[in-house]
């Protein structure tokens, strides 16, 4: 068994409540529009995921956060730098996203000045560029999940504003027949990668304090979170090991 923390990111209900309930995660990533009243009792172990796109809900995000504070939440990530200064203005410990794309030390420690008290490290890395990395703070990475190729405004299946729908369950397909699943938030599109990240078996590969398991699509996840807890090795279809074994070509 590997000694790596485990922390999954939900998009369902039902992907959050399986995970508050899994003793193996030791914090969730969750939705804003998932949090609440109900999660109060677990509100030490929720690490609540703003709007990736500010520019039209600023304001509004920025009450709700300062809503959920006095709820009793503590922690939020910081998908870009602008989210950093979002954050400390409602008074969160701030845990900084992959997007921020840490890619080396030097950021790494300018992303600890800033006052971001843990770090998920750019999926684009190596194992050894991630293992020679300093780490002023507590470092992770992306070690399941269908990862996204990109993030639109708009809906490639409606052509449109998105529908807020995680799991509609629709698709589009690209010039080798891969099916990409899209899930739309509130005002963003995420284009997700047709193979399924998978690592478990190489945990310990890995010199990171934590481990993200990012659910999308899937209705059952304790599966999964059992092979990671085990660091059982595991085949499955559509398998990728990303780039931490062969870097960006």
């Amino acid at each position: 068994m590997s000694g790596i923390e485990l922390r999954a990111w939900v998009y369902t209900p039902e992907q959050l409540e399986q995970a508050l309930g899994c003793e193996d995660i030791a914090a969730v990533y969750v939705p804003m529009r998932l949090a609440g009243e109900p999660l109060d009792e677990y509100a030490e172990r929720v690490i609540l995921l703003p709007p990736e796109y500010l520019a039209d809900c600023e304001e509004k995000t920025e009450q709700e956060l300062a809503d959920l504070r006095k709820a009793g939440f503590t922690r939020a990530l910081a998908h870009t730098v602008g989210h950093i200064e979002l954050l400390k203005r409602t008074g969160y410990e701030i845990c900084g996203g992959n997007r921020l794309n840490c890619t080396n030390s030097v950021t790494a420690r300018f992303l600890a000045d800033c006052g971001v008290r843990d770090i998920i490290l750019s999926p684009e890395l190596t194992v050894r560029r991630i293992n020679s990395i300093e780490k002023p703070v507590k470092t992770g990475f992306v070690a399941y999940g269908r990862l996204p190729l990109m993030l639109n405004r708009r809906c490639p299946i409606r052509d449109g504003k998105p529908c807020g729908k995680p799991n509609c369950g629709e698709a589009i397909t690209d010039r080798k027949g891969n099916r990409l699943r899209v899930i739309c938030s509130d005002n963003t599109v995420e284009i997700l990668n047709s193979d399924v990240l998978m690592l478990n078996g190489r945990l310990n590969e890995f010199h990171t304090d934590f481990a993200v398991l990012r659910f999308t699509d899937e209705t059952d996840i304790l599966p999964i979170i059992e092979l990671y807890a085990q660091d059982k090795p595991a085949e499955a279809e559509n398998l990728t090991r990303g780039l931490y074994y062969r870097g960006v070509k």
